[in-house]
């Protein structure tokens, strides 16, 4: 076998300047996107309900995500393009780590309050309470953080391993887990929803268990979309993931995968934390109406699933 066949595998000009831009563009939106969330979560204080908080935590990975994690890959991973065993690989692969982590965790989080909100509607109150969501999002982010220094414990004999391990901690476990209890909540939900959209709520005149349903279902439906972005765009990386363990014995291979496929495959994986703020202004009405009051200029021209519910809010 060629030892040297795996170092001539690099991105070329073109690809590099693509590469760039991608993660550029993707990285700005994201840190402008999630910091308007974050600035709106602060300012109104009908938006810092407790589901609202696991959110603000997924915001607070995605703008970490925008303002660290792609700036570090086009300066790494597009332009420096390191070999192997090079200190800027290990930190790269920590950064990675960190914010897949931090991302994935607290996309769980998300899912989990949903579904307890669907299965437990009377009793949700008293089992997420404000101090038990703050003890989650403190857990999730300390083991973000000290996760990525288990890479410190790989060698390069273990690498693929370790990755092929990883994916089954970032994505297996908690995307089947997540997926399972969504479509449950989501088939229970759309049954609650249909049957309750069929009575006469105007004479509501109180948030009654009706309406926390379908306040519910739509909740459910927005972080539906949310999880399947993330899917759909980490999916690749995932499937990357197991062609290195199963090629680990070619080199040549495995380098051209690391060094010309990957960068692609991460670019499209980190393009959804700046996917997550549109679905939050498109699928949540007090998120409009915040951003209306802050900022008039902004559209807001998107029909309300739910228009019996708007007209029975603007009356009271």
């Amino acid at each position: 076998m060629n030892i040297s066949c795996g170092f001539n595998e690099r991105l070329n000009s073109a690809a590099s300047i693509v590469l760039s831009l991608w993660f550029a563009s993707s990285g700005l939106a994201a840190v402008i996107g999630n910091a308007v969330v974050l600035w709106l979560f602060y300012k109104n204080q009908s938006l810092r309900t407790i589901s609202n908080r696991f959110l603000a935590s997924l915001c607070v990975a995605d703008f970490l995500a925008g303002l660290v994690v792609h700036p570090m890959f086009i300066a790494i991973r597009v332009f420096a393009q390191p070999q192997r065993g090079n200190i800027l690989l290990d930190v790269i692969h920590m950064v990675w780590i960190h914010s897949t982590a931090a991302t994935v965790f607290n996309l769980s989080c998300v899912s989990v309050d949903r579904f307890i909100a669907i299965r437990f509607p009377f009793r949700y109150q008293d089992i997420i309470t404000k101090q038990r969501c703050c003890a989650v999002i403190i857990i999730v982010w300390l083991i973000s953080l000290f996760l990525p220094f288990s890479w410190i414990l790989v060698n390069a004999t273990t690498a693929e391993e370790f990755w092929f391990s990883l994916s089954f901690i970032f994505f297996k476990l908690p995307i089947t887990v997540v997926t399972l209890c969504y479509i449950w909540i989501f088939t229970v939900a759309r049954k609650q929803a249909s049957r309750i959209k069929t009575e006469n709520l105007q004479n509501s005149n109180e948030m009654n268990t009706p309406v926390r349903v379908i306040k519910n279902y739509k909740a459910i439906k927005t972080i539906g979309f949310v999880l399947g972005v993330f899917f759909v765009s980490w999916m690749p990386s995932l499937v990357v993931s197991v062609v290195e363990y199963v090629t680990a014995n070619d080199k040549c291979f495995r380098d051209k995968l690391l060094y010309v496929v990957r960068p692609w495959i991460v670019a499209v994986g980190l393009t959804s934390s700046a996917i997550n703020p549109w679905i939050y202004y498109f699928r949540n009405e007090e998120f409009r109406e915040a951003l209306r009051r802050c900022f008039h200029w902004f559209p807001l021209n998107v029909t309300p699933e739910f228009p019996l519910e708007r007209n029975r809010n603007q009356r009271m």
